[in-house]
């Protein structure tokens, strides 16, 4: 069963049971459509630039620049999917990116344990610089209203610190699986190119795209215009060089993801109807006087709930609870909420969907991470990504204090 029937069921049993009418869950699903249209519009964009083969391209080209040395190969492929993370989502590097890395180190003769490892984390680890990361920051920015950009300013620091922290200790970690140098018969990285022409418009419509987010927020353009704008630009180019065939296409986007968010926004409503975060809220201003020990319990509590219950379910409950405290203590609730929600599922492998599709198209590959071993790795890094970038985070709201959501 997809995970959609799981927020359907949640949304079809709190509309049975009273705690959100008919008249609200349809509002919330409205008041929810611009999410909707970005999650069509990344995945679109991100199956057009696999199809000009961008994603083969960056991986072949981060094999070429280590030149032979495993250590740098281990750290360029991290960085590749860090960036993919943040600016095209964790999903692309889910789907996208761990087949492709998979078959690199295979070809290579690597172990790919610590590849796979990488993959997985960093799909939730690179997930906080955007709203577009993460399906969770999506869910927090639609709920508060943020500006892009102003996300974008409040996590920069935390995403640098989880990058680099997360990527040091692996990096110590698994000394002994990646050897100092290792023979290359790789291709060049052009021959992942399959249209000089598709390819070099992917390249323009993608520094397009990610420009236009920053620009669009500064002129109260919603980010799924510019996605859906430069999907429109890749399509016809696309269809015009003969590159892509509307069938095909239409397979590579997830329809079931529809459904899933619609449940999710029926579910949040009928969640702050009952009023299930007074408790919570109770506790975090009984921190009031302590707002960095408030931020540190928010992350804590959050990551451990993401793993227990999956960290969607978990930004509802968050989402709720910040709704209800004051102003300057809802806005470190919720940065704090979200370090929960995005780094905390790195302890087990069913506390985030992405570190379950990493897993899955893994194994389509004939690898696999084991849940302990994914614990192992998760017991280590999590804990000290969650304290360092609590700190990040109560820094950075702190620097931008004065400013309004």
């Amino acid at each position: 069963m997809h995970e959609a029937w799981a927020t359907i069921a949640g949304a079809a049993c709190m509309l049975l049971f009273g705690c959100v009418t008919l008249e609200q869950a349809w509002l919330s699903i409205l008041s929810g459509a611009n999410v909707l249209f970005f999650l069509l519009a990344l995945m679109l964009f991100s199956a057009l630039l696999d199809r000009a083969g961008f994603f083969d391209w960056c991986a072949i080209a981060a094999a070429t620049a280590a030149k032979g040395k495993g250590r740098v190969l281990y750290r360029n492929v991290f960085m590749v999917g860090a960036a993919i993370t943040a600016f095209l989502s964790l999903d692309t590097t889910a789907i996208i990116l761990t087949p492709i890395v998979v078959s690199l180190v295979n070809r290579l003769k690597l172990e790919s344990r610590p590849f796979l490892i990488a993959c997985a984390f960093v799909s939730n680890t690179g997930s906080l610089l955007l709203p577009v990361s993460n399906l969770t920051n999506l869910l927090f920015q639609h709920s508060f209203n943020i500006p892009f950009t102003t996300f974008a300013a409040h996590m920069l620091l935390p995403q640098i610190v989880a990058i680099a922290l997360n990527y040091l200790i692996f990096a110590f970690m698994f000394r002994n699986a990646l050897p100092e140098t290792y023979e290359s018969d790789l291709p060049q990285p052009s021959s992942a190119i399959k249209n000089d022409r598709f390819f070099k418009l992917s390249l323009f419509v993608l520094a397009f795209v990610l420009i236009g987010y920053f620009v669009g927020s500064l002129c109260n353009i919603q980010p799924y215009v510019v996605a859906l704008a430069g999907c429109s630009i890749l399509l016809i180019g696309g269809f015009w060089m003969k590159q892509i065939a509307w069938s095909e296409l239409r397979r590579e986007v997830s329809w079931e993801l529809f459904p899933f968010v619609i449940g999710l926004f029926v579910v949040v409503q009928a969640v702050e109807n009952i009023g299930i975060a007074s408790f919570a809220v109770s506790l975090l201003k009984q921190l009031a006087d302590h707002d960095f020990l408030q931020t540190l319990a928010t992350a804590f509590i959050s990551g451990i709930g993401s793993n227990i219950v999956n960290n969607i379910p978990m930004a509802l409950v968050a989402i709720s609870i910040a709704k209800e405290l004051p102003q300057t203590a809802s806005q470190q609730c919720m940065f704090a909420s979200l370090l929960g929600c995005n780094l905390g599922p790195n302890l087990t492998i069913f506390g985030s969907l992405a570190t379950m599709l990493v897993i899955t198209a893994a194994r389509k590959r004939g690898e696999d991470i084991g849940a302990w071993d994914f614990f192992k790795a998760g017991a280590v890094v999590t804990p000290l990504l969650l304290v360092a970038c609590s700190v990040a985070s109560w820094v950075s709201i702190k620097l931008f204090s004065g400013g309004d959501f």
